[in-house]
């Protein structure tokens, strides 16, 4: 039994997987720096190169891998290595991992939903 050659954390993002054949939206799960776990409705087999977008909710940006493989498919879950960051993200990963990350903070007041107002023509 191969072990684990990073933590893992487990998360619930939003992500999408972008292909040579299209793009997918899906939830990552067990975040670790060199990989995760999404589950989809696409059907990706092992061996498919794709980039990966990840809205990780407390950060001040998106989170890209450049460059993953996927290397396990069972149902609507599979199990991708991260192989390039786009700059910069491995360290955020990294620092959303150990608790560091700092928390996106909206300077905006939370409003209520706004009634809509008709318009005339």
């Amino acid at each position: 039994m191969r072990l684990r050659s990073s933590p893992r954390k487990h998360v619930r993002y939003s992500a999408s997987v972008h292909t040579d054949n299209g793009a997918a939206e899906g939830i990552l799960f067990d975040l670790s720096v060199t990989g995760c776990r999404m589950q989809s409705t696409v059907s990706l087999a092992p061996g498919t190169y794709l980039a990966l977008h990840i809205e990780a909710g407390t950060t001040e940006a998106p989170l890209d891998v450049e460059v993953s493989v996927i290397r396990w498919h069972k149902d609507n879950q599979f199990g991708i290595e991260f192989l390039r960051y786009a700059q910069g993200d491995r360290e955020r990963v990294t620092d959303l991992l150990e608790g560091r990350e700092t928390p996106l903070v909206s300077s905006q007041p939370v409003e209520a939903e706004l009634p809509l107002i008709p318009v005339a023509a």
